[in-house]
């Protein structure tokens, strides 16, 4: 996790070494400062397996979420070393410079009916073996 103040600057850097809860509520402790009060957090996470349920968790808490496209990712850095410290730095500033190439997120419900799609797919090709 990469963390960046209104100004670009770095705030912290930390390795979240658990399960999507724990990094929801690091998201959730940015997301009230001291006194209480709300702060505008802005998010941004590679796409991958489950990235759906990331993102509805983190919508929750944060006021933008974006789910950066990973195949672009790859045309922008071009690195062959890929490390998780170095792409979260990378990833919070095209979020800051507002240049991350997203990838298009659906409704949960639209997601939903994907999955019961696939999942009749699925089904009724087995069936058929």
């Amino acid at each position: 996790m990469h963390v960046l103040d209104a100004q670009g600057n770095r705030l912290q850097r930390r390795t979240i070494k658990a399960y999507w809860p724990a990094v929801v509520h690091e998201v959730e402790k940015l997301a009230t400062d001291e006194d209480g009060r709300i702060r505008q957090v802005h998010v941004c996470f590679e796409a991958s397996v489950g990235a759906g349920h990331l993102y509805d968790q983190l919508r929750s808490h944060c006021h933008r979420v974006v789910v950066a496209h990973p195949g672009q990712l790859r045309l922008i850095f071009r690195s062959k070393q890929k490390n998780d410290r170095a792409d979260a730095e990378k990833l919070a500033k095209l979020l800051y410079l507002d240049e991350v190439p997203a990838a298009y997120m659906p409704a949960k419900s639209i997601r939903n009916w994907r999955k019961l799609i696939e999942t009749r797919r699925r089904t009724v090709e087995k069936r058929s073996r």
